[in-house]
């Protein structure tokens, strides 16, 4: 005869096992790779498609909002299964994390200035901007622009200012003429500046000369991650077109 007591017990240890089986996928709300919908998921570009990926691959996971730099740090801590979303692979982060196969590739960089800033018409190259000390590029706290433009940046030491604000925070401080132009994935250039409060921002998106193309974006995963849930997830993600 089993006691009750041990009964409950073994469900408590299944529901105990069965949560440290759930992998935790970190994301912050940025429109349009992903974004927390009105029926409580997340969507959007890259969050559709790890969505796709963890289910074909069986794998059981839940979302968390969680600022980029606090989602590295997690990661590098190695205190749970959890990736976060549509990372960019380097080397400095392949030292503490495990990345899966690319899930989305970006759209060449562009440039988003103010529409009546004649400095940037036609088809201006990353090395001339960079190279033109009246103006002032505005690139976010810690943040990665693709390798071969943080190279030029590393290389150039064009004139900066470094903000921790958000997009829209430094779209407008681009609008205010504060600064004079950033750096931006068109993806999230041209959403952002569809939405209703930037119709009189007066700003443009620019394209580059030359552009590099768009990075890959990756699942980058803390160590706790097994390689054969790597593996499973590599296997369900989609090949690159």
């Amino acid at each position: 005869m089993i006691r009750a007591g041990f009964l409950i017990g073994c469900i408590a240890f299944a529901g105990t096992a069965a949560a440290e089986d759930t992998l935790t996928l970190y994301f912050h709300e940025r429109a349009p790779y992903s974004v927390r919908g009105a029926d409580g998921g997340v969507h959007g570009i890259t969050a559709d498609v790890a969505d796709r990926v963890l289910k074909t691959a069986g794998i059981a996971y839940h979302w968390e909002d969680l600022p980029s730099a606090r989602q590295m740090e997690v990661i590098k801590r190695n205190a749970e299964m959890s990736c976060g979303l549509g990372w960019f692979k380097r080397p400095d982060r392949e030292a503490f994390a495990k990345f899966s196969l690319p899930i989305y590739r970006d759209l060449p960089t562009i440039v988003v200035a103010r529409a009546d800033d004649k400095r940037f018409a036609g088809l201006p190259t990353i090395d001339t901007l960079f190279a033109n000390r009246d103006l002032t590029l505005l690139t976010k706290t810690g943040y990665s622009y693709g390798a071969a433009i943080d190279a030029k940046i590393a290389a150039q030491a064009p004139k900066l200012l470094t903000d921790a604000g958000d997009n829209r925070t430094q779209l407008g401080m681009v609008s205010r003429a504060r600064v004079d132009y950033m750096i931006m994935a068109e993806e999230e250039a041209r959403d952002l500046l569809a939405q209703p409060d930037f119709a009189q921002s007066g700003l443009a998106i620019y394209h580059l000369m030359n552009a590099p193309a768009g990075e890959d974006r990756y699942l980058m995963c803390s160590q706790s991650v097994p390689e054969a849930m790597i593996e499973r997830i590599n296997r369900a993600i989609p090949p690159a077109q």
